[in-house]
């Protein structure tokens, strides 16, 4: 066990919770916030009592409930250690009170659309007299993950996770976790594919109406700026934009796609050069991201190419920044702040669904079929691709759809 570990367990018997109770929260942050990693040791029962300055049988108390909240395990003859963390483990009943607290871990808030995303599901927080934490990971997927285990050991009321792959650490069927799955007040934002609540954008559709606008202006030798990783939510736009070349009758050369590591401006102009290099370069451009997308305008503005008459460029978001850019970027937008605010609603209906009695679901029955939102998306025409005079915006909204699962 380490010294400095120790160091940082205090007890107060003026504090409502009783001693064990407190020695247990705090070994339970600790072990959410991976001071404490599995297989770590814990200190034995007695010499903490008296470094506490308690009595054995309240550590031994609050061991004992560490072991059934399955943190710890303890074998005879052998210092007690901690095992994995499972932060569904420690959601409270369908009966227990509710805190009115709900996280939201997110890649980023630097970046315009996650920022629209949080307004969204804070505008509908307040309706509904929620606080909002927000988490930011900086893209790390542990990060994430340890957000989320921080939050659950908090007892917030429930979290939402946008772009973000949480599977495995919460969906586990070797660890029974269809259960969890029944009762987690989890929404998953922005990932395509979930197994639990989820609320997407049309990707596939947005990736559909950049390529195909591009090729109602004429360009036959389309380019693709996007990710280097297949991730979920990048997949269905690729998909889309494929489908339109398709279905032009047109085929997609491979060295025009620039697959790049990041989301932001730099990545983009990366990607831009490195299309400019490869001969026979397109004359049409779609950047998966705005972000991207304004880092390409930037680079072929760079390298002297006119923009749209000498590549024309659609991005992906509807960033308020795209209208800024020069020239003005068209974008398919993606409903951001409607997917936080849809986050919120289906938090609420799961809420809903256990308001009632332990074991009894209520009559949203969310916790029996995981709710599934599909938000349809903008095509927004501005200079970078040809302004079209007698239709300044073209709209494209797929209808809703929602599919309990």
């Amino acid at each position: 066990m380490k010294s400095d570990v120790v160091a940082q367990l205090h007890v107060d018997p003026r504090l409502p919770d009783t001693l064990a109770q407190q020695i247990r929260e705090q070994f339970i942050w600790l072990i959410s916030d991976e001071t404490l990693r599995p297989g770590d040791e814990v200190p034995p029962v007695r010499a903490l009592a008296a470094q506490l300055g308690v009595n054995y049988h309240t550590v031994r108390a609050a061991y004992r409930r560490l072991e059934a909240d399955g943190l710890i395990e303890s074998r005879r003859g052998h210092r007690s250690r901690v095992t994995r963390f499972d932060p569904w483990r420690l959601w409270p009943s369908e009966s227990a009170a509710r805190t009115h607290v709900v996280g939201v871990v997110l890649p980023s808030l630097s970046n315009p659309f996650y920022a629209e995303l949080v307004d969204g599901a804070q505008e509908a927080a307040r309706r509904s007299g929620t606080l909002l934490i927000v988490c930011s990971t900086h893209d790390d997927q542990a990060l994430a993950l340890r957000s989320i285990a921080q939050l659950a050991a908090k007892g917030v009321d429930g979290i939402v996770v946008v772009s973000h792959d949480i599977s495995s650490l919460l969906w586990d069927p070797a660890d029974g976790a269809a259960d969890a799955l029944r009762r987690l007040p989890l929404v998953v934002v922005d990932r395509p594919g979930t197994k639990g609540h989820s609320i997407e954008a049309d990707l596939e559709g947005a990736g559909h109406l950049a390529a195909g606008h591009l090729i109602e202006h004429g360009h036959r030798l389309l380019g693709l700026i996007s990710r280097a990783a297949p991730l979920s939510n990048v997949l269905p736009l690729e998909t889309g934009f494929r489908r339109a070349i398709t279905e032009a009758g047109l085929d997609l050369d491979e060295h025009h796609v620039a697959r790049v590591d990041g989301w932001d401006a730099a990545a983009g102009a990366h990607g831009a050069a490195r299309l400019l290099a490869r001969q026979g370069r397109p004359t049409g451009l779609v950047a998966i991201a705005d972000l991207l997308a304004i880092g390409a305008l930037g680079e072929l503005r760079r390298a002297g190419v006119h923009v749209p008459t000498g590549m024309a460029v659609v991005g992906v978001d509807g960033i308020p920044m795209a209208a800024l850019s020069h020239p003005a970027l068209t974008t398919v937008a993606l409903p951001a702040r409607a997917m936080g605010a849809e986050s919120l609603a289906t938090l609420v209906t799961v809420w809903a669904g256990t308001a009632g009695t332990a074991g009894t679901a209520g009559a949203a029955g969310s916790a029996e079929a995981p709710r599934r939102v599909v938000l349809g998306v903008d095509l927004i025409i501005r200079e970078s691709c040809g302004l079209h005079a007698s239709t300044p915006r073209i709209s494209h909204s797929a209808p809703e759809k929602e599919r309990l699962r």
